[in-house]
């Protein structure tokens, strides 16, 4: 017990929370009521550009209102710099931490390890009935291959053990070394959604060492009320036009996916999803 509050202290005085959120007050009120659940006294830096800001009473918590659909890069940027820790900790504001979300030990495999950033298992919640759920797990951890302007997501990783594994992409719920991602430049601020790809492989091509470990887990969970909101979903289904910006810039003609399939730039710009 004193081994571990004393790791969850570490996490404490060297992590900053980051969350951007948008349109989602009930959800992202329920992702910070879970991190201070199990880490009562880690920093939150929260960046809000919806119509109305949400309201918090946490005196560990800041709270910075942003200019009306300013977009998820630019509020991911505007929060990394906020950072003061040599680590941070971003996550979407609808990741809920359970009781195997272990910061500490992933900090400890960043430290050991030498990863710049890492990762965790994300469980998806996929509700049965109104009150009943299962978690699937949602394998989103790649390689990523370009060369002669042909992107390739594929299976595989360049290290797996029983605690970690290394690859090229992972989910956007990770800890991260502060500086080496503030020298790559963080996130493409043109890039109000579609951010994720474009990301890691501004990641890879700065030579960041990025995995997960299976030793910490978090939840994906959707409030139906404002996930599927018309309002929201307005702004969420708009990836093509921001997704185009990532593809022109990394001159990316052709991309292959993880089973295969093979699409033009532009129809993998103009179908659904990341």
């Amino acid at each position: 017990m004193f081994f571990l509050n004393r790791t969850k202290h570490r996490v404490t005085n060297d992590v900053t929370v980051l969350i951007k959120t948008f349109n989602r007050p009930k959800t992202v009120a329920g992702a910070m009521q879970k991190i201070r659940r199990f880490y009562p006294n880690i920093r939150i830096l929260l960046a809000d550009d919806s119509r109305t800001t949400v309201a918090v009473k946490d005196n560990k918590t800041e709270i910075f209102p942003m200019p009306f659909d300013s977009g998820v890069s630019r509020g991911r940027n505007f929060l990394l710099e906020k950072v003061e820790t040599p680590y941070f900790l971003m996550m979407d504001d609808d990741h809920y931490f359970n009781r195997q979300t272990h910061l500490e030990k992933m900090l400890r495999l960043i430290e050991e390890k030498n990863f710049d950033i890492l990762s965790a298992l994300v469980f998806q919640r996929a509700f049965l009935r109104r009150e009943f759920y299962r978690k699937e797990l949602v394998d989103f951890y790649l390689n990523m291959e370009m060369a002669d302007g042909v992107l390739k997501f594929v299976d595989g990783c360049y290290e797996k053990t029983k605690d970690y594994v290394t690859c090229d992409l992972v989910h956007q719920f990770f800890i991260a070394k502060t500086e080496p991602v503030q020298q790559m430049g963080g996130w493409d601020d043109r890039l109000k959604t579609a951010d994720h790809a474009d990301f890691f492989i501004r990641a890879k091509q700065a030579q960041l060492k990025v995995g997960y470990t299976p030793l910490a887990r978090v939840d994906h969970v959707h409030r139906r009320d404002e996930r599927f909101s018309e309002e929201y979903k307005t702004f969420r289904t708009r990836m093509s036009e921001f997704r185009q910006i990532w593809i022109e810039q990394h001159d990316i003609q052709q991309i292959v996916n993880r089973d295969g399939t093979v699409l033009s730039a532009q129809e993998f710009i103009a179908q659904k999803g990341w």
